[in-house]
């Protein structure tokens, strides 16, 4: 368990969880395809944004407006395909990777993306369907409240709780799958894994959310003003911080 120390997952704290964060900065097989993917994505949308800004600053004098038009959209395409991809793919490496260091020794990039290779499908299709419950929840109580009319809001704020509970509840599922479980599976096991743990998981998931938060203003003010590989780092560094916090709620969960 080299993220954790040697600590047994059901004995760690909030601040030891946090810690764990500080540990994967620490690791060059997280950290470096972290900060690769992230400076990849960010020369593909440059590349794809620079037409649009051509043809918005030069756009009267290089060409017909439908050309015009034509760049723009797929320069808008190019930079959104590219972060989507790019996202995923971080999302991807970071939840294998975590998994796999919190159980033995910190695996090296070949292994991680091996793994990734294996899971890939899993984690996507729970992400999918925990998504996807979670976003039609809120949007029939949108459907619904906008009928009700003045009634609209508190079935609105009944769905965004709502929307929130199911979250919690299959917060689990994509650490599950990275761990091996089928997608199905994967969701089914988080909703009993989390069974009575619902204070724990907002809580810290709360918790999380303001140091990643205070700590990616930082990071991202310092790094920030350095052109394309300074936003990758800052990306990189706050990726660490919450996989590091993620996979170390899941296996305390699971512990227990």
């Amino acid at each position: 368990m080299a993220l954790f120390g040697g600590k047994d997952p059901g004995q760690l704290t909030l601040t030891e969880a946090i810690m764990v964060g500080f540990r994967m900065v620490l690791q060059p097989n997280f950290i470096i395809p972290i900060l690769i993917i992230g400076v990849v994505i960010n020369i593909v949308v440059i590349a794809a944004i620079v037409p649009i800004v051509l043809g918005l600053v030069l756009g009267g004098t290089t060409g017909s407006g439908a050309a015009i038009g034509g760049a723009i959209v797929a320069g808008i395409l190019g930079a959104v395909i590219a972060a989507i991809v790019g996202g995923l793919l971080l999302n991807l490496y970071g939840q294998v990777w975590a998994t796999m260091a919190s159980v033995g020794e910190a695996p090296t990039i070949s292994a991680a993306f091996t793994r990734v290779g294996e899971r890939w499908v899993g984690i996507l299709g729970a992400g999918l369907i925990t998504g996807s419950v979670t976003l039609a929840i809120i949007i029939v109580g949108g459907i619904v409240a906008a009928i009700l009319g003045a009634l609209g809001a508190l079935i609105l704020i009944v769905a965004v709780l709502a929307a929130i509970y199911i979250g919690a509840r299959l917060s689990l599922s994509g650490w599950l799958a990275a761990d091996g479980a089928a997608a199905v599976d994967a969701v089914k096991t988080s909703w009993a894994m989390t069974q009575g743990r619902l204070l724990l998981i907002v809580g810290w998931g709360l918790a999380f959310a303001l140091v990643f938060g205070i700590v990616g203003a930082v990071v991202s003010a310092v790094l920030g003003i350095v052109p394309i590989v300074g936003p990758a780092l800052a990306q990189a560094i706050v990726s660490a911080f919450g996989f590091g916090a993620g996979v170390s709620l899941y296996r305390k969960v699971k512990a227990a």
